[in-house]
């Protein structure tokens, strides 16, 4: 393995790792407000309550983000742990 490659995949890994914390911190940002004034909002979707709604709309799209986000942090996992040496230490 070249060293550009190994610079490579770490790159990827930490742009993986922000990308999971922008969405934790993204995902509570979207969902403080419809808690703390999930009572203001009055309506219906389809039957559904508005904030009902937003909830489950945000929840929605957290679980797609973490789904998509899961691979390259596995992999980037996988990927240190079989560039070490066999017998250099953690």
């Amino acid at each position: 393995m070249t060293v550009a490659n190994n610079a490579d995949r770490q790159l990827s890994r930490r742009k993986a790792r922000g990308r999971s914390i922008a969405l934790l911190l993204g995902g509570f940002a979207f969902l403080m407000p419809p808690i703390v004034g999930i009572s203001l909002i009055e309506g219906e979707i389809g039957g559904m309550p508005v904030p009902m709604l937003y909830l489950f709309m945000v929840w929605a799209l957290l679980i797609l983000g973490a789904a998509l986000l899961a691979r390259p942090l596995r992999d980037g996992e996988d990927d240190s742990s079989t560039t070490r040496p066999s017998g250099a230490p953690d």
